[in-house]
């Protein structure tokens, strides 16, 4: 509980924690409140996490079902493309010759957050400036719940996450990581 208050940055998605994880749910309310974190919410849902008596979203990404790993892709296409990515972590951590192969993938315009807007009902605008906030945000960390990992593609998605945790060196010290709400 110590990392979700040193989070600087806090990407929740699919999930709701004020119904589903009201323990996580106090401990992100005061990270927000308290250490004035940034909040990113992906889900399709608008829950008390977007906007309550105690915290407000500073972007509510409101994909349409189903359109998980087309928003995470979007997010790191403007992470790479705008070189946002933390080069130092991906140097020292990573597998280049992967990083490089995901890297090409994710540049590809296909992946580019107006050529996903339709797909995912989210404006491509919005998309940005989310992927920038997380990028540039500090200590960024992603929690997700079952809204990611009951759907088809829940091992996929998951992979995207941990892809975009790495490429920003959010993995490996407080207040970062990719972490489930269970």
């Amino acid at each position: 509980y110590t990392d979700i208050r040193n989070a600087k940055t806090q990407i929740i998605m699919g999930g709701n924690p004020a119904e589903a994880h009201p323990v996580s749910m106090q401990h992100l309310l005061e990270g927000a409140e308290l250490k004035k974190a940034n909040v990113i919410v992906i889900d399709p849902r608008r829950t008390d996490i977007v906007r309550s008596p105690h915290i407000e979203a500073q972007h509510h990404l409101q994909l349409l079902p189903g359109t998980n790993v087309a928003i995470v892709n979007a997010m790191a296409h403007v992470i790479v493309t705008e070189g946002l990515e933390n080069r130092a972590y991906i140097a020292e951590r990573c597998d280049l010759a992967e990083f490089t192969r995901w890297q090409a993938f994710i540049k590809d315009p296909i992946n580019s957050p107006e050529a996903l807007e339709s797909v995912t009902g989210v404006p491509a605008s919005e998309v940005r400036a989310a992927a920038r906030l997380y990028a540039t945000g500090g200590n960024g960390a992603i929690y997700y719940g079952l809204g990611v990992t009951e759907h088809s593609q829940g091992s996929t998605m998951v992979m995207g996450i941990a892809n975009l945790a790495m490429a920003t060196g959010n993995l490996g010290r407080e207040g970062v990581g990719v972490n489930p709400l269970r």
